[in-house]
This record gives C-alpha cells, sequence and structure tokens, in this order.
C-alpha cells in the first residue's frame, strides 16, 4: 500500500476522531453542570436541618452517581480515541514496511467501537438518571435549596 493510499483509507477513522472529540465536549460539559450543582448544594447544606438536609443528602448522592458515570464516559471515550489513533498509526506504518496489518487494524478498531458504544451507554443512563430525577416529582427540592439559600450563613448571623 503506497503512503497516499493508507492516507486515503486513514481519513474515515479520523473523522471518527472528530466525532469523538463531540462527544467529549457534550460530556465534559454535563460533568462541568453536575459537579456546579453539587457546589451549589454543598454551599447550602449547612443551613439544612431535619428532612432538608435528608433531601440533600440524597441529591449530592445522585449527583455523585452522575458525576461518575459521565466521568467514565469520558475515559472510555478518550481510549476510544486513542485506539483511533493507534489504528492510524498502524496503517501507516504498515503502508511504509510493507507489512500484513489487516489483523491489528481490526482489533484496534473493534476496541475503539466497543469503548465508544459504552461509553455512549453510560452518557444515555446519566440522561436518564437526570430526566428520572425531573419527573419524579422532585421539583420540591429546588424549593428546600432555594429556601436553604436564602437563609444566612452560621458566620453571617
Amino acid at each position: 500500500m503506497l503512503i497516499s493510499e493508507a492516507m486515503q483509507a486513514a481519513m474515515t477513522p479520523a473523522f471518527l476522531i472528530v466525532g469523538i472529540g463531540g462527544l467529549l465536549n457534550v460530556m465534559t460539559s454535563r460533568l462541568g453542570r453536575i459537579k456546579d450543582r453539587e457546589r451549589s448544594i454543598y454551599s447550602i447544606i449547612h443551613n439544612a436541618t431535619g428532612d432538608d438536609h435528608i433531601l440533600a443528602k440524597a441529591a449530592i448522592a445522585k449527583l455523585a452517581k452522575r458525576s461518575f458515570l459521565i466521568s467514565m464516559g469520558i475515559w472510555l471515550s478518550t481510549g476510544s480515541a486513542l485506539f483511533v489513533c493507534l489504528l492510524i498509526i498502524i496503517m501507516f506504518l504498515g503502508a511504509m514496511i510493507v507489512v500484513e496489518i489487516s489483523g491489528a487494524v481490526a482489533t484496534l478498531f473493534i476496541i475503539a467501537l466497543l469503548f465508544l458504544a459504552v461509553s455512549l451507554i453510560l452518557l444515555v443512563y446519566e440522561i436518564f438518571l437526570a430526566t428520572r430525577t425531573i419527573h419524579n416529582n422532585e421539583a420540591s427540592s429546588e424549593v428546600v435549596f432555594a429556601r436553604l439559600k436564602s437563609v444566612p450563613n452560621v458566620s453571617e448571623r
């Protein structure tokens, strides 16, 4: 295989890297929003007592689970992109030294797609958890958190 042919063959995996980059952008944005929400609850939890405190702790636990899912999705998506990079490198090396690489190419591509598929499943599950929280009539937690934000801090009293 000529280098020019290897470059043409490498274009498809290169586009896959672009798509994974978009997915990583979405996931890191979601992770940032989850962490912002977690910080917000941590900043008011000291004002909570009784049921409000239990509600805040439960909200933090749900956010921690969502954060873990998205973090794992980010790791797997990044791993997928790295395997695609290795795939492209192997394709070029195979063209340069004229070695049979089809087994290595197929293996790397399968691993990359498995990582990507699992990361997409984790993203969908995290979205499911986020929307389930909304649909389970947990809007009352928003009222509680708004009320707790309006309570002055212990140090301000």
